[in-house]
């Protein structure tokens, strides 16, 4: 993507997309702007998406197996909200593109993120985990919680009813509804 000069040295709010150093910066703004696409509301967005998509799909720190993660505030840190910004914007690519490749990276996060972050026991998520400790806080919240739960459901929600990763989505989007509901009120809180 052509750099605009006038905007390299400068703090303007557009920059994150523009020059992404994290999820934060190109995910969500990739998963929307595949979903107008898709939507026939603007045909003109692929050199941005495509910007984007490179920068989740190749440049993005990655632990070893893979796992996208940041490396704020510690090095090698995972968080819910990377788990739905990252599955978001390659589910999207591959519903935009038909390429398999999105697709399996975004369930193979859902289970990169499930096997260091779920409890089958409580049905919840840890909201954070630090490569660097050994054992994690098993505190839970609800926001954080959230945002896998709202992952896996957009990921089923383009994933190809034959994709081998499917059954197992499906299956981690139950645990964590049982889970979930475990804790509900009567109010629905």
């Amino acid at each position: 993507m052509q750099k605009v000069g006038a905007y390299l040295n400068t703090n303007y709010s557009l920059r994150q997309p523009i020059e992404p150093k994290a999820l934060d910066d190109a995910g969500a703004i990739c998963a929307a702007m595949i979903k107008a696409t898709t939507a026939g509301l603007n045909s003109n967005l692929r050199p941005v998406i495509d910007h984007l998509i490179n920068f989740v799909a190749k440049e993005e720190v990655r632990l070893p197996d893979g796992t996208l993660a940041r490396m704020r505030p510690q090095k090698n840190t995972l968080w819910l909200d990377e788990l739905y910004t990252g599955v978001l914007a390659l589910a999207q690519m591959g519903k935009l593109t038909g390429d398999k490749k999105y697709f399996g990276d975004a369930v193979n996060q859902v289970k990169l993120y499930s096997e260091r972050m779920f409890s089958r026991k409580k049905g919840l998520y840890i909201p954070g985990w630090v490569e660097s400790i050994e054992t994690h806080p098993e505190f839970r919240w609800a926001r954080a919680n959230g945002w896998a739960f709202m992952a896996m459901v957009e990921l089923l929600d383009v994933l190809p009813d034959q994709h081998p990763g499917r059954a197992f989505v499906l299956q981690q989007l139950k645990d964590h509804a049982k889970g979930l509901a475990a804790y509900q009120t009567d109010k629905g809180f």
